[in-house]
Formats: C-alpha cells, sequence, structure tokens
C-alpha cells in the first residue's frame, strides 16, 4: 500500500523551511572540510580544456566524443576559472553547493507516494553526509556526477509530479531537464527506466504514463546509439577502462554490497523490528533504484566494485531505506534508538569524511604538490624522470606555475610510488629529488 495520507500531506511553509535549512547545513557542513584540499590529476587537464574551449567559441567541445557528454561541468568550470582564476576553493565550493542542491532533490523525491514526505526528509538527511559517495562532490573532476544527478532527478521529480496529476508544466519541466541531465554523463539513459519505476507500484494511468514515458525512452535509446556511433565504434576508441564482457553481474553485486553494509543493513532491521507492511513496497523500490543506479557503471575491467564517485546515484535508494527506518522508528516514538542511529550515522560519517578521506585526498594530491614545490623552486624548467601521473597531467600541473617540462625516459616513468625530478635553482644549484610515494592511485580517471 502507498504511505498513509500523513504520511504524504504537505508541511506547512514554516516547518519546510526549517527543513530546507537542516538539509542544507548538513550537506554544507559535512563536505566543509574539502574547501582546504588542492587539485588533483585530471582537474589539472580538464579545466584547461574548459579555458581554452572557451576562448575557442566551443566548437572543440561539440567535436570531442569523450567530453561533449559532460558539457555542464566543462562550461562550469570555465566559468569558474573564468571569474575566480585557477582556484581550487571556488572549484569545491561549487562542488559542495551542487551537492546540497541535489540533497534537496533527495527530499522533493518524497512527492512519490511511496515515499512520502516525512521519508524523504530523513533519506536527505542522510544522503546529505553519506560518505560512500563522497569522491562526487570532493574531486571537482568528478562534478558530471552531481550534475547527472541533479538534472536526473529533477528530471524524475517532475516526472512523477505529473504522474500524479500536475499539470503539463511539469512534464515539460522533465523534459527539459532530461535533456540537462543528457548534457552532463553518459549515464543519463538510466533514468529512463527509473522513470517507469512509479508505474510498477500504481497501474491507474498505465495508458496515460506509457505514452508519456515513451520520450524519455526515446531519447535514452537515441542518447546510447549517439555515444557508441561517437565514440565506442570509432576505430580509435582506445578507451579499455571498460567492456561489455566485464563481470558487471558480479560487479552489480559486490557494489550492491559494499553499498548496503552497514547503514542499510541497519535500517533494514530497524524495518523487521518497528516497520509495517507497506514499508516492503518502499524498500523493494529503493532496492531497484539501486540496481539500476550502478548497472551503468558495472562494466568495469580495472576493479571489481563501482568507484564511489559513480555510486551517488545508487546512494539515493540507499538513502529511501535508511528515511523509511528513521522515520518509522519516529512514528513508533522509539526515540533512543532513533537518536542512537542518527548519531552513530552522523559521528562515523563525518569521521571517516574529515579524516580517512581528506587524508586520503591529500595524498593523491601528494605528486602535483610536489611538482609544484620544485617549480617554484627551479630556473622554469623541470626534468621529469619518474611520477605517478600521465604525460599530459604533468604538463598541466607545471604549466600552472609558469614552467616547463622536460620527459627522460619516455615510456617508464609513471609509477604510482616513485617520483623523480632534476631541476636548476635560481641560483645555478643543481636539485635532484627522488622519493616513493604512499600507496594511492594517483593517475587519471573518469
Amino acid at each position: 500500500m502507498p504511505s498513509t495520507s500523513a504520511d504524504i500531506a504537505p508541511s506547512n511553509k514554516p516547518e519546510k523551511r526549517w527543513k530546507i535549512g537542516v538539509l542544507l547545513t548538513l550537506a554544507i557542513v559535512a563536505y566543509l572540510p574539502a574547501l582546504r584540499l588542492p587539485f588533483i590529476v585530471d582537474d589539472y587537464h580538464q579545466i584547461a580544456l574548459a579555458r581554452h574551449w572557451a576562448a575557442e567559441g566551443w566548437v572543440p567541445l561539440l567535436l570531442n566524443p569523450n567530453l561533449r557528454s559532460r558539457a555542464t561541468y566543462m562550461l562550469l568550470s570555465a566559468w569558474l576559472d573564468q571569474t575566480f582564476g585557477f582556484h581550487p576553493m571556488a572549484f569545491y565550493a561549487a562542488s559542495i553547493i551542487l551537492h546540497a542542491l541535489c540533497v534537496l532533490l533527495v527530499y522533493a523525491s518524497g512527492i512519490w507516494t511511496e515515499i512520502g514526505e516525512s521519508v524523504g526528509f530523513w533519506a536527505a538527511a542522510f544522503f546529505a553526509v553519506f560518505e560512500g559517495h563522497q569522491e562526487a562532490v570532493m574531486w571537482p573532476a568528478a562534478a558530471g556526477d552531481l550534475f547527472v544527478f541533479l538534472f536526473g532527478l529533477a528530471a524524475w521529480v517532475c516526472w512523477v509530479k505529473w504522474l500524479q496529476g500536475g499539470g503539463w508544466k511539469w512534464y515539460a519541466l522533465a523534459i527539459l531537464s532530461f535533456l540537462l541531465a543528457a548534457a552532463s554523463k553518459e549515464s543519463v539513459w538510466i533514468f529512463a527506466p527509473l522513470m517507469l519505476l512509479p508505474l510498477a507500484f500504481d497501474h491507474k494511468q498505465n495508458r496515460r504514463a506509457m505514452t508519456g514515458a515513451l520520450p524519455f525512452l526515446g531519447m535514452a535509446a537515441a542518447y546510447m546509439i549517439w555515444t557508441w556511433l561517437g565514440r565506442v565504434a570509432d576505430p580509435a576508441y582506445q578507451d579499455i577502462r571498460f567492456s561489455l564482457s566485464a563481470p558487471w553481474v558480479r560487479i552489480v553485486l559486490n557494489s550492491w554490497w559494499r553499498l548496503l553494509f552497514v547503514w542499510g543493513l541497519a535500517a533494514l532491521a530497524a524495518l523487521l523490528w518497528v516497520g509495517k507492511r507497506a514499508d516492503r513496497r518502499l524498500v523493494v523500490a529503493a532496492s531497484v533504484w539501486i540496481v539500476l543506479g550502478l548497472l551503468p557503471y558495472s562494466f568495469l575491467t580495472y576493479m571489481m566494485q563501482v568507484p564511489s564517485r559513480q555510486t551517488y546515484l545508487a546512494s539515493a535508494g540507499l538513502a529511501w531505506i535508511f528515511g523509511a527506518a528513521a522515520n518509522r522508528l519516529c512514528e513508533r516514538k522509539r526515540y533512543a534508538v532513533l537518536a542512537v542511529l542518527c548519531v552513530a550515522a552522523l559521528g562515523v560519517n563525518l569521521e571517516i569524511l574529515w579524516v580517512k578521506k581528506m587524508a586520503q585526498f591529500r595524498e593523491r594530491a601528494e605528486p602535483s604538490e610536489l611538482l609544484k614545490q620544485a617549480a617554484l623552486e627551479s630556473d622554469g624548467s623541470i626534468t621529469v624522470d619518474c611520477v605517478p601521473l600521465p604525460d599530459f597531467v604533468t604538463i598541466e600541473v607545471l604549466k600552472s606555475v609558469g614552467t616547463a617540462v622536460v620527459f627522460e625516459h619516455p615510456g617508464v616513468r609513471q609509477s604510482d610510488s616513485c617520483f623523480a625530478v632534476e631541476y636548476r635553482t635560481r641560483h645555478g644549484q643543481v636539485i635532484r629529488e627522488t622519493r616513493k610515494l604512499g600507496t594511492a592511485k594517483h593517475g587519471t580517471f573518469y
């Protein structure tokens, strides 16, 4: 059964403003330490591309099969670079703002009667501080995952509003949002199947709903064909990180389990204890959402689980399960258990974000920061023998501080743990710096 009328009745405006304020505070505070992070790996290359392409009228972006599907991110990068300069804080602040908007959309997903406004609020609060998808927020180059979620979920919310009797303006907004999502990341096509999810729980308007879904399904199919013909089928396509022959079933299951542990399991245990039969429907819907959210990223060849930044969409399903448990504990007046669950979720996730993840991201930034430090001491050029960065990233890192690069021993210089450079100081002293770096993966990812 759908949620009760008490669940779905709109809150009064002061209460909604209070809830929105809480959600924005959680989303911003959780990731506020990221403002102190430096740029890492692809940030240097992609922001430089955005700067150059903006100066050339964006024609090169339209011709680039790898990045034209992430136009929203490239446009934002160019605007931030032009407005604030090449300074990390502005880019991290933009990612945190995007995350806060995404949190509000998770709250708005409560418009679906299977979720309800109260569950939507608890779900959004969890989504705001959840560390499992932190890479999407803490890495500017991963902002495409934020954009596709932002516009894709906006399209889904508007679609649900239209399904539940809203006017045609909601349908038009859904189409517009879907098109913006299509300009954000290749995985946009999965939102078309996700739009069919409400139909599985309400058969009253199947004919109207299926007719309305056709444009989304058509756009998704056309987008996939366009991506295949314009990128994957190109003889020059060299990306070996994704393959249709990858063990995608195993990757989905492994990623599903990693996402569910531990907060999903705790929420399910709470629902088994105090839940109602109606909660099963939401758990099923959330589980389907998680699996579909992971599916576009499961054809990996370099790891057996979906990277954290690409679990951002699937995390919304996890948040619904957590939100259902928290809401039911509140309804049953199990306030002590609810307080323990919420304090534990807040404390553990913030500790991971503020301590563990901050340290990991600083370690990933270590090679580029060392290069820039050496560049500031050099007379204008650096000879690079071994660094854990691709050539094009190394070039942009040194270019960002006005230094040229000379490569030694082509083909053997990229190593995850090796850092060896040589340069002449402004006083004529030759410095050779060699050190062994940590075990973090410093290379380029998408």
